[in-house]
């Protein structure tokens, strides 16, 4: 309630001038409770309000790791080859098809495929003892059994050593007709997952932690590396989880021992929950504090020096003006937010039709094709002539070709959406791993191939790993019409960076057409020559691009080729090249 003063009739009844001093006094009161109050509003409201957006933030992009995850199993359980073995039971044969895929999305711990009873019957990698075993009162099979597609568990310890703290995202494996014929489980660490979190920016002395469904600690920041259990569900924030609610309070922690700022979240679908806490002493709640203390000391000095007065009212307008604008930031903020969460969203959308469309829309109708075909030449072939029958495998061929086009243009694709970890590589290991993998596929065939040793390169190795497949894959290809067959794998050092080459004595290419080479799709030689979609050098053209690098090639017809590719030295490296003779 505002009270107007009229000035000249309030001395004229008061006639001392002590009544004037006591209206000022009342005057700066006033206003200093009311500062109070605002200055204390907004800045708690500032200070609460981050540690929410902090969690709710937190919880979206966790649910959105696991949507990606739930994404992976899905994708994986639909491979047609790998469905159709598990529905025939051939469970070790629909596993070896997943052998790569630890290696590829290092996220994965274990690969792990059940029948539809929860009988574990082959896993990857492979542990003595536990095949046969029923788990079915693993929470991961108690949960598609209630009715879901996919399903992620809370943390547990596996079974296997070395025991690990690790959850689970499964989904089940339908055949053909749509049926249910087994399950397949991606087994991941909690903090290979959710290592992120350490770098979540809360304030000094703050921390995060995440509690899974049943209200057990699956990460916290200032232990990342605790390997026991922890049942946090006595905790009431993680009660308040539980029920699905978020929010941001202040109370005593009994863990801590003092005042602390405990913003929490639920993540959308999955059941697990953020924690955002910090304590009050280093937060800007003391700050807070301290500002009204300063506040409180000026107005009392105002009410004996008048012209101290003008110059507290003018410091408070500007932080009044100082708190408005932070409060129009956190807006402004929170709108790019929200602006950047539906690009994401809108973006993953897109990635994800994609992939049902290649993976449902594409491979239907070829395998519609090549079942068809196959059906009329094993029912009808009698009835048919011989240049009918040579036609309908000319289709099946064809179906067949494009399914592995398909499968490859998955491979480039997320070849440029696979995340980067930077490390020194150790080139001529991962060559000769790959030379032997070769061999292994051709045990017959002699090939002089000869790797230099102690070749090092700053990069992603799972994706270095891929450059050697294609490019060592394609020399050894290359050269199977050829009598002697070399390979050669070497490298020279250049101005900050390093030039790695593999050379062959093959089939060569004509250097007219140089410029289709790293084109998806594009091929020099005929089919019949030399198998292969025309993927392979594209997809090393997308992993140089991703690590600043280039790649080129050169040949001569019937004299070989030599594919060259650059990766950028780290700061202060020296090149990785000792002696550049080998064995093969």
């Amino acid at each position: 309630m505002r009270v107007r003063w009229s000035w000249q009739s309030f001395i004229m009844h008061a006639g001392a001038p002590w009544a004037v001093w006591l209206a000022v006094s009342v005057i700066i009161v006033s206003t200093a409770i009311q500062s109070f109050r605002e200055i204390d509003e907004q800045f708690t409201d500032l200070v609460l309000t981050r540690r929410e957006a902090i969690a709710q933030l937190t919880a979206v992009h966790l649910a959105e790791k696991f949507k990606n995850v739930e994404d992976v199993a899905v994708s994986l359980a639909t491979r047609v080859r790998f469905r159709d073995l598990v529905a025939a039971g051939r469970w070790q044969d629909a596993m070896d098809i997943m052998r790569d895929v630890p290696g590829d999305l290092p996220i994965i711990e274990r690969l792990l495929l059940a029948d539809a009873a929860g009988t574990l019957r082959a896993d990857i990698p492979a542990m003595p003892g536990v095949r046969g075993a029923d788990l079915a009162y693993r929470e991961w099979y108690q949960g598609l059994s209630a009715g879901r597609q996919t399903h992620v568990s809370s943390v547990f310890t596996r079974l296997v050593e070395p025991q690990l703290r690790v959850f689970t995202v499964s989904t089940w494996v339908r055949n053909a007709a749509g049926e249910i014929a087994g399950i397949l489980v991606i087994q991941m660490r909690d903090e290979v997952l959710l290592d992120w979190i350490e770098v979540v920016d809360i304030g000094p002395d703050g921390f995060i932690y995440v509690v899974d469904a049943r209200g057990q600690l699956a990460f916290h920041s200032k232990h990342p590396d605790r390997k026991d259990i922890v049942d946090l569900s006595k905790l009431a924030v993680v009660g308040k989880l539980q029920r699905g609610e978020r929010g941001v309070e202040i109370g005593f922690d009994p863990q801590e021992g003092e005042d602390s700022i405990v913003a929490f979240a639920s993540t959308p679908r999955y059941a697990w929950g953020v924690i955002v806490q910090q304590p009050v002493r280093s937060s800007g709640l003391a700050a807070r504090d301290a500002q009204l203390w300063r506040l409180a000391v000026g107005y009392g000095v105002t009410l004996l020096l008048c012209a101290v007065a003008m110059y507290l009212v003018a410091r408070i307008v500007r932080v009044r003006r100082r708190a408005e604008e932070d409060r129009q930031s956190k807006l402004e903020l929170e709108r790019h937010v929200v602006e950047r969460t539906a690009q994401l969203a809108a973006a993953n959308k897109e990635l994800e039709a994609f992939s049902y469309s290649v993976s449902h829309d594409l491979r239907a109708p070829l395998r519609a094709i090549d079942g068809f075909s196959r059906i009329v030449i094993e029912d009808h072939g009698t009835h048919l002539g011989t240049e009918a029958i040579d036609y309908l495998g000319r289709v099946r061929t064809a179906a067949q070709r494009m399914g592995t086009q398909i499968d490859d243009l998955l491979e480039l694709s997320r070849v440029g959406r696979a995340e980067m970890r930077r490390t020194d590589v150790d080139l001529s290991r991962l060559a000769h791993a790959v030379v032997e993998q070769l061999r292994v596929g051709e045990p017959g065939r002699l090939v002089d191939v000869t790797i230099a040793p102690a070749l090092v390169g700053h990069g992603d190795e799972r994706l270095l790993r891929l450059v050697l497949e294609n490019l060592l894959g394609n020399a050894w290809k290359y050269t199977r019409l050829t009598a002697a067959a070399r390979i050669d794998f070497s490298a020279t050092p250049g101005e900050g960076e390093t030039v790695y080459c593999v050379r062959d004595n093959g089939a060569g290419f004509d250097m007219t057409y140089v410029d289709k080479l790293f084109r998806p799709f594009q091929r020099l030689h005929r089919a019949e020559e030399f198998e292969g979609t025309g993927v392979g050098l594209a997809i090393v053209a997308r992993v140089m691009a991703r690590h600043g690098g280039r790649v080129w090639g050169q040949g001569d017809p019937g004299k070989g080729a030599t594919f060259c590719f650059t990766l950028p030295r780290a700061v202060g490296a020296r090149p990785g090249i000792t002696d550049v003779t080998g064995v093969g």
